[in-house]
């Protein structure tokens, strides 16, 4: 299975596009992120894994393999932690997997699974509408400078719960709701 989703990495002014894929397959359980320079890919990867459990979501035991991409975008620092974990809940079914694909995500995680702001949000805003995505979630403390670059949807969540409320998934058992 294969979950996609758009992160930029924002640096001097100028946000690059990344895509993040997230493999999932049969094997023995690991969890292998691609892409990050030095020991950044073993952060994200502790700090993604470390949210999840805390916000009561368990891995999956299977393989995952993250990609970030293109390998030639300059990719230092957590602003990807928040598109990870929603690729992991993606392939989890839990959070929706199309809408996921169509919007960008941009925070740091929490142990605890708190979002924490990251430098250059408005160029990541201003960047993601230029992309034609269809909106941005950042961490709360974020959101209104996000909003102040215009052009798309700027949700903010303080934590990986309130994202998940997010991108929940449509539920297909409820009747619609009648309008006034």
């Amino acid at each position: 299975m294969l979950v996609r989703t758009h992160c930029f990495s924002a640096h001097w002014g100028v946000a690059e596009h990344v895509h993040v894929e997230l493999d999932v397959r049969r094997g023995l359980p690991a969890f292998s992120v691609v892409g990050l320079a030095g020991g950044a890919g073993r952060d994200a990867r502790e700090r993604v894994q470390a949210a999840l459990v805390n916000t009561g979501v368990a891995l999956p035991r299977q393989r995952l393999t993250v990609n970030l991409a293109p390998a030639s975008a300059r990719r230092m620092g957590s602003e990807f932690d928040l598109a990870i974990a929603c690729c992991v809940l993606g392939a989890q079914q839990h959070v929706d997997g199309s809408r996921l694909a169509r919007i960008a995500l941009f925070a740091e995680l929490g142990l605890g699974g708190r979002l924490r702001g990251c430098p250059g949000v408005e160029v990541v805003a201003a960047a993601a509408a230029d992309a034609g995505l269809a909106g941005l979630i950042v961490a709360g403390e974020d959101a209104a400078a996000a909003r102040s670059a215009g052009g798309l949807p700027v949700a903010g969540a303080a934590d990986l719960g309130g994202v998940l409320a997010l991108l929940a998934p449509a539920r297909q058992d409820t009747p619609p709701r009648a309008r006034s």
